[in-house]
Parts: structure tokens; sequence; C-alpha cells
């Protein structure tokens, strides 16, 4: 009975976290970043400011919300690859196979006019926000460590430095040439191959450097 009432706490909680994720997440693509208040998303929410902040410690974390599941997922490739699977192996089929690494869907929902407009619309929020471009930055560079303590766990530690700048920069690369396409109009399976020949490049010429 306790498992189940935890269990019920915990996903009211991730439903309250995702309603305010996602009125935030429109009124920064109406409106613009910058221009929004956290008092105006938690109105637009029905709940209080201390609310918003119990869920997201920043305003930049509520557009940025699946930024950690983004992170566990490349994590997650990295760990529970297939015996004889090579990281940068593993990562390759990731990163080509999905549009978004924690989403199983693939390129599928690039497809959906709607789905790809609204994509489009919170690149462009993105782009135009210098606190949004900012804080993206400072994502990669968390990231690289977490990848360095993962890397260091099977290979030495300079190696693991160096291999997780790599990725980081190589994902940092694929989120700037899939957001170009779509701001430039392309159609979801031009955005697509773009992305695949960019990361089909850019594995095959790590992985000469990083074999195993």
């Amino acid at each position: 009975m306790m498992e189940s009432s935890v269990s019920l706490r915990e996903s009211n909680k991730a439903r309250t976290r995702l309603a305010i994720s996602d009125v935030a997440t429109r009124l920064f693509i109406t409106r613009g970043f910058e221009t929004v208040t956290v008092a105006e998303i938690a109105e637009a929410a029905h709940v209080s400011v201390k609310t918003v902040f119990n869920y997201f410690s920043t305003k930049e974390d509520l557009f940025f919300d699946r930024a950690d599941d983004v992170r566990d997922a490349i994590v997650g490739a990295i760990r529970e690859r297939p015996e004889g699977t090579s990281v940068l192996g593993a990562l390759h089929e990731l990163l080509t196979q999905r549009r978004v690494p924690f989403d199983a869907t693939g390129w599928r929902p690039l497809r959906d006019p709607q789905r790809y407009e609204d994509f489009r619309s919170f690149i462009a929020a993105e782009r135009a926000s210098p606190a949004l471009r900012a804080r993206r930055l400072a994502i990669a560079e968390s990231w690289t460590h977490w990848f360095e303590e993962l890397l260091a766990e099977e290979m030495d530690e300079r190696q693991a430095k160096l291999l997780a700048a790599l990725i980081v920069g190589l994902v940092t690369l694929r989120d700037r040439e899939l957001s170009d396409a779509m701001l430039a109009g392309a159609s979801a399976r031009t955005v697509e191959r773009r992305v695949r020949a960019l990361m089909d490049e850019g594995f095959a010429r790590l992985s000469q450097a990083f074999p195993r």
C-alpha cells in the first residue's frame, strides 16, 4: 500500500512538472524568453511561484526541462551497449536513429507538420535568447564532466577527457545542423538526411582515433 502511495505521489509530481513546463514553453515561444516572468508562468499554470521553483531551480530550466533526459539517454547508450560495441558505435546508432536521444519514435514526429512547426518555434525561441544560448553552453560543459567520469571507468583519464570533449562537441554540432536545417524550412526527410550524413562523417573520423 505504501509503495502504491509513493508511486501515485511521484506520478502526480511528474504531471505537475510537465504541466508547468508546457505552459512556460508556450509563453516563451509566443512572447520570447526574456519578456516572460516566472510570476506569469505560475499564473497561467494555476500554481504559485513557490511551486514553480519547487520543480525548477531557474527560469532557464523551464525551457531546457528535458536536458537531463538527453544526457541520461547518451549515458544509457554507453553503459548498456551490447558486448563488442564501441562507445562511438553505440552513440552513432543513437544519434542517427533518433531525432532526440530519449525519444524512441525516431524521426517520425518531424513528418507531422504540426510537430515540425512546434519544434521549429522552440528552436527559434532559443536562438533569439542570449540567456538560453548561454545556458546551452553551460549544459554542454556539465555534460563533458559527466561523460569524463563515465568513460574513465573503461579507459585512462586522459583519453576519457579527450573523448568526452569530442563527443559533446559532436552532439553540439548535431544540434546546430538540425536547428539550421529546420529554421531554413528544410523538409523533415532533408533534416534527417543532413543530420545522418554529419553523424556518419563525424563518427567515422572519431573512430579512427578511438577504435574501441
